[in-house]
């Protein structure tokens, strides 16, 4: 779904307060800001110069002003004084996807979701990386964790994967670290894999907490790596993501332990859940039993945020759903919590900012439900407060494509589109509005030429075309491209004229630059 699409971000200014630094510029304000901590004023190359000057660790926020998960964040993490402390530890850098650079920054530190905290050394080694969705008093903890170890956690991974008897101080940062962010290619999966599982081996045997996190990871990795073969009839997962599906499972017979590492089960996908039932009802059963039972007691317990609580009913739902017997409806009790949980924090939070988690995870739970018209009378009701109602109105439109009313979908793609704000999100949700018009009005070529090319031109300046947008952009390539192929080349020239668009902005970027490539290859030979 959109919603669970994740996030990117940076500020490229110059200055700070100190007398010897580069020429000062105040940095960009940005909506729900957590007013508490000391954001650097100035650039990021800025910040660096400060930080190997005092010897700081920077810590990076990266997000984007319409993202649900990044308001939790920042309303329950960042607000918090244990987090708040130890955050003038170090410089604090507050970035956002749409700031001037910002793609670039991405590019450079491999950074695509939103949102992410990276902290790096002064040298610009990244020692550490985290996402949302975990107990809210472990950021601070990783915090500490950081500071007592600045090795660049890929090379302390490296070092485990070369057969290094790791610390219970370096198996937990391994296991703090959010690897689920990485930007990884789908081809080095498998060897990711194989670190974390070797990772998880070094540990020492008391560190429980911490090499059960990593073996989750693992086998995250190692679904996704097999997910292709897994996906044919009669396939069953290597003898490496069986064994990590056994420790798994044992882990999930351990209740009190299972909870403690809730966020990490909830990370687990799709891919794995395939995996668990290429092996048959007894393994799948009882690892669906267990699972929701822990996703249960984690949408009741209060480290989590409650956005989060939330998504931990969405996880039990999944589970419930894709391990199940088919066509077996779903509990009455599971289904009436939902609603009875999905109501109450409605209810009771009316800061837009919070309450943007809350309602991202209601609606995911809804849908997944199958009660679109719950969904969509929340997502159409909160049109009206949000601080970015464009968010809400792409997954207003997804709800009405669903219901059958595509009309009111691509009308919904058009005006979300038209309304976001930013180059990055505007290039976003415009590609959302084409994706769209190829799905339901396949026929209507002159809407989708028209569309395509003032979307493309959103890319028509500095910095644009990197990570986040790039995969965005090869999409696109891609669904033009099938949509031609199913007219049997009947749309060629709308993709001419397309890739003829795009070299108009293809000739700006200058020769070398890896944006330029991948601007180049649009539509190319289409």
């Amino acid at each position: 779904m959109f919603r669970r699409m994740a996030c990117l971000s940076l500020l490229l200014l110059l200055g700070s307060c100190h007398k010897a630094e580069p020429e000062h510029v105040s940095h960009a304000s940005h909506s729900n800001e957590p007013p508490d901590i000391a954001w650097f004023d100035g650039s990021l190359d800025g910040a660096f110069v400060v930080a190997k000057r005092e010897n700081r660790p920077v810590l990076i926020y990266w997000g984007a002003e319409w993202c649900p998960f990044c308001h939790t964040l920042k309303s329950t993490v960042f607000s918090r004084p244990d987090f708040i402390a130890k955050a003038k530890l170090f410089l604090p850098v507050y970035l956002d996807g749409d700031d001037e650079g910002a793609q670039r920054w991405g590019e450079i530190f491999h950074i695509q979701g939103y949102p992410t905290l990276i902290i790096f050394d002064p040298d610009r080694r990244e020692i550490m990386r985290l996402g949302a969705g975990r107990d809210v008093a472990q950021y601070a903890a990783a915090l500490d964790v950081a500071l007592e170890n600045v090795q660049p956690v890929d090379a302390l991974l490296q070092a485990a994967a070369n057969g290094k008897a790791l610390s219970l101080e370096e198996c937990r940062r391994l296991a703090y670290n959010s690897w689920e962010l990485d930007t990884l290619e789908s081809t080095s999966f498998a060897s990711q894999a194989n670190a974390l599982a070797a990772a998880s081996n070094g540990c020492p045997q008391d560190a429980m907490l911490e090499r059960a996190a990593l073996v989750m990871y693992a086998a995250f990795y190692e679904a996704n790596a097999e997910g292709a073969v897994l996906d044919q009839p009669h396939a069953q997962p290597s003898a490496m993501l069986a064994g990590l599906q056994d420790q798994i499972d044992q882990l999930l017979g351990q209740p009190e332990m299972a909870l403690k590492c809730a966020d990490a089960l909830a990370m687990l996908d799709d891919s794995f859940l395939t995996s668990v039932r290429a092996r048959g009802s007894t393994l799948s059963d009882r690892v669906r039993d267990h699972y929701a039972a822990v996703m249960s007691a984690a949408s009741n317990d209060p480290r989590y945020a409650l956005a989060d609580q939330l998504n931990f009913i969405d996880a039990q739902l999944r589970v419930l759903t894709e391990l199940g017997k088919p066509k077996t409806p779903l509990p009455k009790d599971v289904v009436a919590n939902a609603h009875r949980r999905i109501d109450a924090a409605l209810t009771a939070e009316q800061n837009p900012f919070v309450r943007s988690g809350l309602v991202n995870a209601s609606l995911d739970i809804l849908e997944d439900l199958g009660d679109l018209q719950g969904a969509y009378a929340i997502a159409h009701a909160e049109i009206g407060r949000a601080s970015a109602p464009y968010y809400y109105k792409a997954d207003l439109a997804e709800i009405a494509e669903k219901m059958g009313r595509k009309d009111e979908a691509l009308t919904l793609l058009d005006e979300a589109y038209r309304e976001s704000q930013g180059a990055a999100t505007r290039f976003q949700w415009g590609a959302l509005y084409v994706s769209g018009l190829l799905r339901m009005a396949p026929k209507d070529s002159q809407r989708i030429a028209d569309a395509g090319s003032a979307v493309l031109a959103e890319l028509d300046g500095p910095d644009r075309i990197y990570r986040r947008a790039r995969v965005r952009l090869e999409r696109m390539d891609r669904e033009l491209r099938a949509w031609n192929d199913a007219a049997r080349g009947t749309h060629q020239d709308v993709l001419q004229g397309l890739h003829s668009r795009m070299q108009t902005i293809c000739v700006k970027i200058p020769d070398g630059d890896a944006a330029r490539a991948s601007c180049e290859a649009f539509l190319k030979s289409a």
